[in-house]
């Protein structure tokens, strides 16, 4: 049984971070001379830039957890892609000095009437590449995360090849081209619990816990929220995360397995956090600390990271509306 205790606001935490792309292919990229590296945004170190420029996902992370609102801005800005990816493409436009906008490829905007300026130099997002398996020395980075949470570093295919997400400078923002007239298409997040839960099998229970420090639990495809529980969004977003990770899959979970429990509660506490930043609901500070409590000082595996953002972009994905 899982369980998330109120525990008081405190400082953030700083674990790791996911970002694969799945399934945008773009290509081509400005001509001409590549323009020298922009001054990042005000209060943003140099080597933060340099780090996510090249993909260091514990740096884009931080950025999310220390950054109020950015998630949610990134969201409006580039919904079409993955959680992971709409954080990166935020960040390296601020340091460009550029507003959040829509974001294509070379050819795309070419195709919209709208062609990139010369000089300019395209921002980098994770994309699948195709990879040809080897034998047995791919067998471990071919294969998918745990209940369909599939891990960033590659997705099977079925057949000898696998796609292994990889860091590829191919976009540019609206800002950095020049052409016709565009009208970017304006997004607010939405997401509606019902229809999520009805979409990953999870059922929503009638709170049984007779701990009152308990505010919530998950059990099989089960959960509990505590009617005295005063965020409840994020306690369901919590526990819809044990389930959509796997962590309830295991019949009976021993507290005196404690690297364990505490990256179990870590991860599933991370989606419920990236849910409501980019939602922009209450309890994010709350969210950070319950992190930082879980981890006690220790580092999130690079492996938790990675499914910290997939469980986040399925439960987004599921309780979204459906397009007309």
């Amino acid at each position: 049984m899982n369980a998330q205790i109120n525990l008081p606001i405190n400082n953030t935490t700083d674990p790791q971070f996911l970002g694969p792309e799945a399934g945008q292919q773009a290509n081509g990229k400005a001509e001409g001379k590549t323009e020298g590296k922009s001054a990042g945004k005000p209060g943003r170190e140099n080597a933060q830039t340099q780090a996510h420029e090249l993909g260091d996902m514990r740096t884009i992370l931080q950025a999310a957890l220390t950054q109020p609102g950015v998630m949610n801005q990134a969201y409006r800005a580039f919904h079409n892609y993955s959680i992971g990816n709409q954080l990166l493409a935020a960040l390296q436009l601020f340091d460009k000095g550029l507003p959040l906008g829509p974001i294509a490829s070379f050819n795309a905007w070419r195709e919209k009437g709208r062609f990139v300026k010369k000089g300019e130099k395209a921002i980098c997002l994770f994309m699948p590449i195709s990879v040809k398996r080897r034998a047995d020395k791919d067998a471990a980075a071919d294969s998918a995360g745990t209940n369909g949470v599939a891990e960033a570093g590659s997705v099977v295919d079925g057949g000898g090849t696998f796609n292994k997400f990889m860091l590829r400078p191919n976009w540019f923002s609206l800002n950095q081209t020049e052409g016709e007239a565009f009208t970017a298409e304006s997004i607010t997040p939405a997401w509606d619990a019902v229809t999520a839960m009805a979409a990953l099998d999870i059922v929503e229970e009638p709170f049984e816990h007779l701990q009152g420090n308990y505010l919530g639990y998950a059990c099989g495809r089960s959960i509990g929220i505590s009617p005295l529980n005063p965020l409840k969004h994020k306690t369901r977003f919590h526990e819809m995360a044990h389930v959509v990770l796997g962590h309830t899959a295991i019949s009976d979970m021993h507290d005196d397995e404690a690297l364990t429990r505490q990256i179990e509660e870590a991860e599933a506490e991370g989606v419920a956090y990236l849910l409501c930043a980019l939602l922009d609901l209450p309890g994010q500070a709350e969210s950070r600390f319950y992190i930082q409590s879980w981890l006690q000082g220790a580092e999130l595996p690079e492996k938790s990271a990675k499914r910290i953002f997939g469980a986040a972009d399925r439960i987004m994905k599921a309780g979204q509306p459906a397009q007309c």
